[in-house]
């Protein structure tokens, strides 16, 4: 598995995408620090805190033509960039907020742990809290990020998440079928492979795809994807008054950074995540957890 060599070489990775090559705020630290250092001289920090921890409920419809009848009004919670242990609170205030909520299955879209590297000690048992509370009242779907080591599918798995590396699996509804297959990460490990996780899919299934980052939209809607689930970006987390992103960290368009879009006969949903990266803030885009409404034409 490609995951576990990139992990084995125990070196940092410089990210290469798109026209600006190395040129992204995740190949320069020394930004994280300028930003840190500009909260505590003008004491913006605690309120970035507070903006980090008031998690918001979006309400997504997903209406297509192609949806089976038997899986009209199917509600699919999607929780996406967690970093549990980069706010000592987050998890509790994740699981208070999911109790609330009525869905059918749920969806944790990667980045279950703020660094990169050492994720164990913190991260893994608040990740076994929340996945004990996810699957208690449903089945639970995961995939695997940008700052996730394969450890975290172990421990996810042993709480009964169905990871989904590469890999699909067929969902029936009242005598209907679709196809729901996860990606590993595309952006930093490079790990995804679409081809291996289409293979076992009916030709004519109505087909879902959940990869962390939307930066595979073009192959996902190239092979007959409908509806592709994605998160990583943020929504851009530190924005500009009115939600304008200033630093996207995927090479995609700026329509696709956040909340619904479309490519060819595919419709997409990017979260904005529930937990923050980097540092600990956020700015005029708040945390999200997503309830998504499949609705058919009919």
């Amino acid at each position: 598995m490609k995951r576990k060599l990139v992990e084995e070489e125990l070196h940092e990775h410089v990210v290469r995408r798109g026209f600006l090559g190395v040129w992204h705020f995740e190949n320069m630290p020394r930004m994280v620090k300028f930003f840190k250092f500009f909260m505590r001289f003008s004491c913006t920090r605690q309120m970035g805190i507070r903006n980090a921890i008031d998690i918001k409920v979006e309400n997504a419809r997903i209406i297509h033509n192609d949806l089976p009848s038997g899986f009209d009004n199917t509600r699919i919670l999607l929780i996406t960039d967690l970093h549990v242990d980069g706010i000592d609170i987050l998890a509790e205030k994740i699981i208070s907020t999911i109790d609330k909520i009525d869905y059918d299955f749920c969806i944790l879209g990667g980045d279950y742990s703020f660094g990169h590297k050492q994720q164990g000690e913190s991260a893994h048992p608040k990740m076994r809290l929340l996945a004990a509370e996810l699957t208690r009242k449903s089945r639970v779907f995961g995939v695997l990020g940008n700052h996730d080591m394969y450890s975290m599918a172990k421990v996810l798995g042993e709480c009964g998440v169905e990871m989904l590396i590469n890999e699909g699996v067929r969902l029936e509804k009242h005598g209907d079928e679709i196809y729901l297959a996860g990606l590993d990460d595309c952006h930093y490990y490079g790990a995804d492979d679409i081809t291996l996780a289409d293979s076992q899919a009916d030709r004519e299934a109505f087909k879902i795809v959940v990869c962390h980052s939307p930066e595979r939209y073009k192959e996902a809607a190239e092979v007959g994807y409908r509806l592709y689930l994605a998160g990583h970006t943020h929504g851009g987390q530190i924005c500009l008054p009115g939600g304008l992103a200033v630093v996207t960290n995927a090479t995609v368009p700026r329509e696709m950074l956040k909340g619904k879009w479309r490519c060819q006969k595919m419709i997409g949903y990017t979260s904005r995540g529930v937990g923050s990266s980097g540092i600990a803030v956020r700015f005029s885009c708040p945390p999200e957890i997503t309830l998504i409404t499949l609705r058919g034409r009919r």
